[in-house]
């Protein structure tokens, strides 16, 4: 069996490339995986969690940008219906 790698809050942040602040509030976010605690007052996190927590936040740009073109989308043909609809356009 593998072992787990474990990284402290110093360490997660070095790794991502964050500060420990930052670090704490994307965890509080849920965009982070929370930390283990081996003892009491040792946050530690799962090196192979936080890879996999960034290799997911890479594809949120483009599903976000997606998103919002599609709504632009529907936006525009709502507008383009209501103009098609509209006795005063004439």
């Amino acid at each position: 069996m593998s072992e787990v790698e474990l990284l402290t809050a110093k360490l997660a942040a070095a790794f991502l490339g964050i500060t420990e602040q930052a670090l704490y509030q994307n965890v509080a976010k849920g965009w982070l995986p929370r930390p283990v605690y081996p003892a009491a007052r040792a946050p530690r996190w799962i090196k192979s969690e936080l890879i996999a927590a960034l290799e997911q936040s890479r594809a949120r740009p483009s599903d976000n940008l997606a998103r919002r073109r599609a709504a632009r989308l529907a936006a525009a043909r709502q507008a383009a219906a209501a103009l098609e609809n509209d006795p005063a356009a004439d």
